[in-house]
């Protein structure tokens, strides 16, 4: 894959990570047609949870476009 794609995809699912954090609910999927939300008051461990795998992927797809 091309290294400024990769920096794209990264930097994007980065950005749902902090837009997450700042909004109190994280995307975490979707049934049929609507999005399903992880919210911090409600679900803390499964939000936290992702939007760790969500700074992990990437933080890995910006180190992996710099390689």
């Amino acid at each position: 894959m091309p290294p400024r794609l990769l920096t794209l995809f990264g930097a994007l699912i980065i950005a749902v990570a902090l837009w997450g954090l700042l909004r109190g609910k994280v995307i975490a999927g979707a049934r049929g047609l609507r999005s399903n939300y992880y919210y911090k008051d409600d679900n803390p461990f499964s939000f936290y949870g992702f939007i760790l795998i969500y700074l992990s992927l990437g933080s890995f797809l910006l180190y992996q476009s710099l390689r």
